[in-house]
């Protein structure tokens, strides 16, 4: 899509709200590998639900990599966010966040982080939790790298002392966790799933997790903007390059801080002084990942020593352990690979000419893995954009081109 669609676009309202919206934030409490977890949802539903072949559109956001849910929901501009366009448009949007991403001690009662020095941050795993991880109970590296050269290092990273109550969770917190708060999500924030066309949008790292999700919980389509692909995918693409080194990367345990070099890497095209008021407004994001870096780059080594550490531990459940060794080794690699049920779902993939982290040539790449594995895929991309939707025209471009591809009966 070129500047003069674009310019057509950002003249036009060919998609004009329809209605209101109601927001609600569920909390869901569940166990796994022996620990205590909760997944949050937040929901956007419409007065005024638009309709596709007699079916309410929902729209399922998987969220970006050290954001959290309502980074859909508002700007670092401090405007509407993509999932209020979609909601005030008649679609019902769902925002998931990580299990690990929200703060459940924010004093706005929101998920914010803000109120937490960003060095001290460390992922809080249940709602039952009191207080924030000590410091005591966790160690600080530097890489000696710097975060605003590539989107896969940090200058910082934070592991879990051995032996503390944060190591059991970040043990227990496996790529198939990740995968089993989604579903228990969705199970409650879609009530009507048959009288429902699902598409599944995860942004930036959220696509290597929504990707797995579809064993559990199969879409209608993937709609595309920036989005991530599948474990197997990224190290593919990396190995293009000769970089084989990722697989054999100590990321088992890793909380790794996204600071300000990080955000600059994504903000290299915008003004300083307003680099500086959007970096403050993302204080409220969690800014670090954790444990689902080794699904989302095939982290081989790290996925085998956090298996294997969850396997030799003294809190992991006899029922956990009943099918065998090679059968729980097997659940922690599954979700770095595309799923059978990919073979009925159409994927759209689409991304800026400017994306910082996954240029044209990484979507490519995505592509030639993942297209055996899909009912149909197509790559689109959109001139001059960069990899996160900022601002107002982006959001509007990208909206009424997922429109455009939803009206033309791509996902029926």
């Amino acid at each position: 899509m070129g500047k003069a669609a674009i310019d057509e676009i950002l003249a036009g309202n060919d998609y004009p709200e329809t209605g209101t919206y109601k927001q609600a934030v569920d909390f869901i409490d569940f166990s796994a590998n022996g620990q205590n977890f909760t997944q949050v949802v937040v929901t956007l539903t419409p007065d005024r639900p638009r309709l596709r072949n007699g079916k309410k559109l929902v729209v399922v956001g998987g969220e970006p990599g050290s954001e959290y849910a309502l980074d859909f929901v508002s700007t670092i501009e401090g405007k509407e966010g993509p999932a209020i366009w979609l909601a005030k448009r008649g679609i019902t949007f769902i925002a998931l966040t990580r299990v690990g991403r929200w703060n459940f001690l924010a004093p706005s009662k929101d998920g914010s982080w803000e109120s937490v020095p960003i060095g001290k941050r460390m992922p809080m795993f249940s709602r039952t939790q009191k207080a924030h991880w000590a410091e005591s109970d966790y160690e600080v590296k530097h890489s000696g790298l710097s975060g605003n050269v590539s989107a896969g290092v940090s200058a910082v990273y934070r592991f879990p002392r051995k032996g503390t109550a944060l190591e059991k969770q970040m043990l227990a917190a496996t790529p198939r966790v990740f995968v089993e708060g989604y579903r228990l999500a969705l199970e409650k924030a879609i009530p009507d799933r048959r009288g429902s066309l699902v598409l599944f949008w995860g942004m930036s790292t959220g696509g290597a997790s929504l990707y797995p999700l579809a064993k559990y919980y199969t879409p209608d389509g993937y709609l595309g903007w920036g989005t991530s692909s599948t474990g197997l995918a990224y190290v593919n693409g990396r190995t293009l390059d000769g970089n084989f080194n990722d697989v054999y990367e100590h990321s088992a345990l890793r909380v790794r801080e996204r600071g300000l070099d990080d955000f600059e890497f994504y903000t290299k095209n915008i003004d300083p002084q307003i680099r500086a008021k959007w970096w403050q407004a993302a204080q409220k994001d969690p800014r670090f990942k954790s444990t689902e870096d080794a699904a989302m780059q095939f982290g081989a080594a790290a996925l085998t020593e956090q298996g294997l550490r969850l396997w030799q531990s003294d809190f992991l459940p006899a029922a956990d352990r009943k099918p065998g060794l090679a059968a729980f080794m097997q659940a922690m690699f599954e979700p770095s690979y595309p799923p059978a049920e990919l073979k009925s779902i159409p994927i759209l993939d689409l991304n800026g000419t400017n994306d910082e982290a996954l240029p044209p040539a990484t979507v490519d790449a995505n592509r030639k893995v993942m297209e055996p594995y899909a009912k149909k895929y197509r790559v689109g991309r959109i001139e001059g954009l960069h990899h996160y939707l900022f601002t107002q025209d982006s959001i509007k471009i990208v909206g009424s081109t997922w429109m455009r591809y939803i009206n033309s009966g791509y996902f029926d």
